[in-house]
């Protein structure tokens, strides 16, 4: 199995990017029209971008717009794991999975718990949405192999409403009701 650039550093990330600065209205007062503090990243290998521009510094905005892309990267680029199924029948997840997943490492119960902020919160939206590719998009399913509850999910992903709405948007192509975070 690749590994999904969102697994990669910033630095590394980066290697992978175009970067533009670009000028956008928005905080700064006359400073705004005068630099361009908004910036772009090109992911090359994937098409996907992400860009920031409502922070005055062009640094913070660079911060932003790489944590968006990363997003966009969880939600696009799928690593789905090949389901195991034993003795009983029951599926479950490659061990192999299971050790390098993120995921489990940040589990406290049933909870997930981490900030939006952190970098490792990319990865376990896609650690998440390659499961429940791997379930067939079964969210009972894939809380279960999470060790953790369809509503707990809901949460995490309610986070950043963009991944709400990736899981609620393939609820609806399979005629289920959308989920409120």
């Amino acid at each position: 199995m690749s590994r999904s650039p969102v697994y990669l550093t910033p630095e590394e990330l980066e290697k992978e990017c175009r970067f533009e600065r670009l000028r956008r209205s928005g905080p700064g007062g006359q400073n705004r029209n005068k630099v361009e503090t908004a910036v772009r990243f090109y992911h090359l290998p994937s098409g996907l971008v992400g860009e920031a521009s409502e922070r005055r510094y062009q640094g913070e905005n660079r911060k932003i717009a790489l944590e968006r892309l990363r997003i966009e990267l969880a939600l696009s680029i799928r690593d789905v794991p090949d389901l195991e199924i034993d003795e009983r029948g029951a599926a479950k997840l490659p061990q192999d999975f299971v050790q390098r997943a993120r995921w489990f490492a940040r589990l406290q119960g049933d909870k997930i718990r981490v900030a939006t902020s952190n970098f490792d919160y990319a990865i376990l939206v896609a650690e998440f949405f390659d499961v429940y590719a791997a379930t067939k998009e079964n969210l009972a399913l894939t809380a279960e192999l999470l060790q953790t509850t369809p509503s707990q999910i809901v949460k995490f992903l309610a986070e950043t409403p963009k991944t709400l709405e990736k899981l609620n948007a393939m609820r609806v192509k399979q005629g289920l009701t959308r989920l409120k975070g």
